[in-house]
């Protein structure tokens, strides 16, 4: 019997955006511009949207700071009349575009930013007992195929038998440190999915070396997190347990945390995602990541 797709996902916005201040003082870092290669200029939240919708999810829930809902849901009102006339076709595409996704948001409120594992908490009874996916809000996606980075793993984890699975990419050398990194057994072939067995946030690379090796990559290449995941409700059963225990990582609840702790059980799959991102949680690495969606890194002047 095949898993049924999740309906819902979730994008947390809740990040204070320290990394980039002052700018994110004036507007939300997950409203900055982006640049798509076909010439477009769009919000990141909006390029985010795309993502979930074009993969078939019907749902979304934006997890924000208390106060915070008027900031971004003003990209979904409608604007005023004298604009809009001034509008091209293509703009009053985009216009409509946006007020149908805005029809497709749920807010959700994260009262006090106590780490990324309290914030998707926070998500937990409008989830209720449906598989979602989670989506970091500070990466562009992009698929070297045909099929979205978030149809894929959708995909993935209907034919794994629904379980939690989160999508990976192959991360060189001392870069390891900087995210969550898994390794298991693979399940096919292919070596695309795996069943995590270690699942550990920012290794160092020595520890990389002597516990996350993949038997099918290149020396000192590991699997890191690419920033999607498919997660089934179980999740919060495991986040409640670290809340009330007040188990931190750092000082706060981490998703890292639970997401071992389903590794641990062999409830947790990892899935090598046909695809690159683009990360904007930075000052440099936003502007890198500008030009190389935008596809100017691949044109000569």
């Amino acid at each position: 019997m095949s898993q049924k797709l999740p309906r819902k996902a979730l994008i947390p916005l809740a990040g204070l955006g320290t990394r980039m201040f002052p700018a994110s003082k004036a507007v939300r870092k997950e409203l900055f511009p982006v640049i798509t290669p076909d010439g477009r200029c769009c919000s990141l939240l909006q390029r985010l949207l795309e993502e979930a919708y074009s993969a078939g999810i019907e749902q979304v829930g934006l997890i924000i700071r208390p106060g915070d809902e008027g900031t971004f849901s003003a990209l979904f009102d409608p604007v005023e009349s004298a604009i809009h006339q001034r509008l091209s076709d293509a703009a009053k595409l985009e216009e409509a575009a946006l007020l149908r996704m805005g029809s497709k948001i749920t807010w959700l409120t994260q009262a006090k930013q106590e780490g990324f594992g309290h914030a998707i908490y926070c998500a937990r009874e409008w989830i209720g007992e449906e598989a979602f996916l989670l989506m970091l809000s500070d990466h562009i996606y992009v698929t070297n195929g045909d099929r979205s980075c978030a149809k894929q793993l959708l995909d993935a984890f209907q034919q794994h038998g629904g379980k939690s699975i989160i999508s990976l990419y192959p991360v060189h050398g001392e870069k390891v440190r900087h995210y969550g990194t898994g390794a298991g057994t693979w399940l096919d072939d292919a070596r695309q999915t795996l069943e995590l067995t270690q699942f550990v946030e920012k290794p160092e690379l020595a520890y990389a070396r002597q516990h996350l090796r993949m038997d099918n990559l290149p020396e000192d290449t590991f699997l890191c997190v690419y920033g999607q995941y498919v997660l089934t409700a179980e999740i919060f059963a495991i986040l409640a347990e670290q809340i009330a225990a007040n188990q931190r990582h750092r000082g706060e609840f981490q998703l890292t945390s639970a997401l071992a702790e389903l590794s641990a059980k062999n409830r947790l799959l990892g899935f090598q995602v046909d695809g690159k991102h683009y990360d904007t949680g930075q000052p440099m690495a936003y502007v890198r990541s500008l030009a190389g969606f935008a596809g100017l890194l691949d044109k000569q002047e």
